[in-house]
């Protein structure tokens, strides 16, 4: 049976952000939630998780993709000590298909253990993303990466509709977290609503993150006790 690892007790605000990004936007939405959580006096940990080349869909020779993995690989990378230190995680990948990408996939695949100590049980999740195109499955993305956070038993955490700017984009930016629309070329960038969009749900998570009780139990027990 495998102990459950230490974690945070009520009252602490700490926020783990895991961020998986190619040409930029997907990190600038990151450092907005990170600068969010910071605002709320939360203690922050910005995180990446390994992109393993090659990848079909990238075009490497673009400024934007070179200039944005200067800075992307310069984060410490995503470990499961991040996880069971912060009682608020929120992560992020581009859209793909509908779906998170496959390296943040393998990071959450790779966490596993984390779910049967029942680590991360009572904690604080949420969610953000990227697409080209108004319609190219932002929600669905958000939607995927939110159900991890479900299997282990924590709570999910969105953006309310009394976030003013919610109400006004044009763009990024849902009840079920932040995200931007780039444009399928990038050339509509990250603008102004999607940033405090995104600000104001790492400020949500860190104030929610400092209420919470974290409330760990085995899996592996749960089942043990089952079986009798």
């Amino acid at each position: 049976m495998t102990d459950t690892p230490n974690y945070q007790p009520a009252g602490q605000r700490t926020v783990t952000v895991i961020v998986d990004s190619r040409y930029g936007s997907t990190l600038a939405l990151a450092r907005a939630i990170a600068g969010g959580a910071e605002a709320e006096s939360a203690e922050v940990r910005l995180r990446r998780v390994d992109i393993q080349p090659p990848e079909f869909s990238v075009d490497d020779s673009r400024a934007d993709f070179q200039a944005a993995q200067a800075f992307y690989r310069e984060l410490p990378k995503a470990t499961a000590d991040d996880l069971v230190w912060a009682n608020g995680i929120v992560w992020g990948s581009p859209t793909r298909y509908g779906l998170m990408s496959t390296p943040l996939r393998a990071f959450i695949d790779e966490v596993a253990p984390l779910w049967r100590q029942g680590a991360l049980i009572g904690k604080v999740g949420a969610a953000f993303t990227s697409t080209g195109g108004m319609h190219s499955g932002n929600e669905m993305t958000l939607l995927s990466l939110l159900l991890p956070f479900m299997q282990h038993g924590m709570i999910l955490a969105g953006v309310p509709h009394s976030v003013p700017e919610l109400v006004a984009t044009r763009k990024g930016g849902s009840p079920y977290g932040a995200s931007v629309v780039t444009g399928f070329d990038g050339t509509l960038g990250v603008d102004e609503n999607e940033l405090a969009i995104a600000r104001a749900l790492g400020a949500r998570v860190a104030r929610l993150a400092g209420q919470i009780i974290p409330e760990p139990a085995s899996v592996d027990m749960a089942a043990a006790q089952a079986a009798r």
